[in-house]
C-alpha cells in the first residue's frame, strides 16, 4: 500500500489524474475502472483540462464503471451513465462504443449482473481502478456485511448510503433503494487501484478500513491486501494515520 498526502482536494485531484494520465500514456488502450460521487469530480475536471492542453488522449481508452442504480434509466440526470457524461465523457475524445456501465433498465438483475461480468472478462480486466470511500468503508455499492461479495451484484443499499445519495435527488423518498455494483473479487482483480478521499469525515473510517483488520464489515479493508494499491487523501482524510 502506497499512501500519497495532499494539502487540499485541489491537490488531491491532481496527484489521483496524475497516476490516471501517466496509466494511459504508458498503455493508450489501456482499460480504466471509474467511479461517480462528490470525491472524484475533481479529479475528472483536472483529466478534462489535460485533455484540452493536449496533454492526454482517450480515444483507444475502454472504461468499466463501479455500478448503476437499478431502476434508473441513462436519460435520468441522477444516473451514474448521465454523471459520466456530464463529468468527463462529453468533454473528452473517448469513443462511446468503449464505455461501459450496467444496465440499471435491466431489472432481471441475475442476467445483467452475469453479463456485466462478461463484458469487464472479454475486456481482460481492469487495468486501473478508481475508487472513492464511504463513510460506513463501501467500495462501489459493496456495503458492510458478514462476507464479501465477489462478482457484480444486485445490492439493497443502506440507510446510510441512501441519506448520503439523497442530496442529488428532490427528496429522500427519490433515492434509488438497490443498485449493481461491480464485486470485490473484481476489484481485487484491478491490476492498480487508486481510491481518493478528502475531507475530516472520511477519516475514521480511512484509519479503520487500512489500518484495521481486513473484514467484510469495513469492505474498503480488503485493498490491504491488493499487490498494487495506492490511496491518495488530503490533510483532513488523512489526520488520524
Amino acid at each position: 500500500m502506497k499512501i500519497i498526502r495532499a494539502k487540499d482536494y485541489d491537490a488531491m485531484s491532481r496527484k489521483a489524474a496524475n497516476i490516471i494520465s501517466a496509466q494511459v500514456i504508458l498503455k493508450p488502450d489501456c482499460v480504466l475502472g471509474l467511479a461517480t460521487g462528490g470525491t472524484p469530480v475533481g479529479t475528472y475536471k483536472q483529466l478534462i483540462e489535460w485533455y484540452n492542453k493536449g496533454d492526454v488522449d482517450f480515444s483507444e481508452v475502454t472504461t468499466v464503471n463501479l455500478d448503476e442504480y437499478r431502476g434508473l434509466p441513462r436519460e435520468n440526470e441522477q444516473s451514474y451513465w448521465s454523471f459520466m457524461h456530464h463529468n468527463l465523457f462529453d468533454h473528452v475524445n473517448i469513443d462511446p462504443n468503449r464505455v461501459h456501465l450496467p444496465d440499471g433498465t435491466n431489472l432481471d438483475a441475475e442476467a445483467e449482473c452475469r453479463h456485466y461480468d462478461e463484458v469487464i472478462r472479454q475486456l481482460g480486466g481492469v487495468d486501473l481502478q478508481l475508487l472513492g470511500i464511504g463513510g460506513d468503508g463501501h467500495i462501489g455499492f459493496n456495503e458492510p456485511g458478514p462476507a464479501f461479495d465477489l462478482g457484480t451484484h444486485c445490492v439493497d443499499l443502506t440507510e446510510s448510503t441512501i441519506e448520503a445519495n439523497k442530496r442529488f435527488f428532490e427528496k429522500k423518498e427519490d433515492v434509488p433503494r438497490q443498485a449493481y455494483t461491480m464485486g470485490i473479487k473484481t476489484i481485487m482483480q484491478a491490476r492498480k487501484v487508486l481510491l481518493v478521499a478528502n475531507g475530516a469525515g472520511k477519516a475514521e473510517i480511512v484509519k479503520k478500513a487500512f489500518f484495521g483488520p481486513v473484514t467484510p464489515e469495513v469492505p474498503a479493508s480488503i485493498l490491504q491486501m491488493h499487490p498494487d494499491f495506492v490511496l491518495v487523501g488530503d490533510e483532513d482524510a488523512l489526520a488520524l494515520i
